[in-house]
């Protein structure tokens, strides 16, 4: 029961500091001046995962949140949420009057539980992108960057199991490639 209690006390913590998250987000975004917009986003990245978001939109400047996780049985729990700045600055579009090249600042928390231990990782990621509009509603983003390890934090469940040939399947680097490729739909405007 105790171990129960301990989970609930942590996806309520969680919940708070995603609730808590989204309402400043919101609040930034009602409080910047010009167009804004909201954008409803799904899509695959590294650190995001299979991922699910939302951007607001204010001028040539995107906020986004998004969660992500991978399929039941690749993995056993993983789970990545993020948080990105978009600053669009070069090209120009018929569809859309924001710019379609930008730069992509985020920072993810990651965590992956499987039989043997639980690792979380903050991560900080750098990316230059594009988006390609197919609508005045609809598009896809790509980008690539590269990505910081911030944090790191093992908690060992049990002794890991050997590897017969020797390797170490954690990596030391604290530097990635990261890309993500995504669509995002346009659905609100603020005024």
């Amino acid at each position: 029961m105790k171990i129960y209690s301990k989970v609930l006390k942590g996806k309520a913590k969680l919940s708070f500091h995603i609730l808590l998250i989204v309402t400043a987000l919101f609040s930034l975004v009602h409080q910047a001046s010009g167009q804004e917009k909201v954008n409803a986003t799904i899509g695959f990245g590294v650190p995001e995962l299979i991922n699910a978001g939302v951007r607001f939109q204010s001028n040539q400047t995107q906020i986004g949140l998004s969660i992500g996780s991978v399929p039941p049985g690749l993995r056993e729990n993983i789970i990545s949420i993020s948080g990105d700045v978009y600053f669009h600055f070069g090209g120009f579009s018929e569809l859309s009057q924001r710019r379609p090249w930008y730069v992509r600042v985020g920072m993810s928390y990651w965590r992956d539980e499987t039989n043997s231990s639980i690792h979380k990782h903050l991560i900080l990621s750098t990316r230059l992108g594009r988006d390609f509009n197919i609508s005045k509603k609809i598009g896809i983003g790509i980008d690539f960057g590269f990505a910081f390890e911030l944090f790191h934090d093992e908690t060992r469940k049990r002794p890991p199991s050997s590897n017969p040939f020797g390797l170490d399947s954690d990596s030391d680097s604290s530097v990635a490639p990261t890309l993500g490729i995504g669509l995002f739909y346009r659905f609100l405007s603020i005024k």
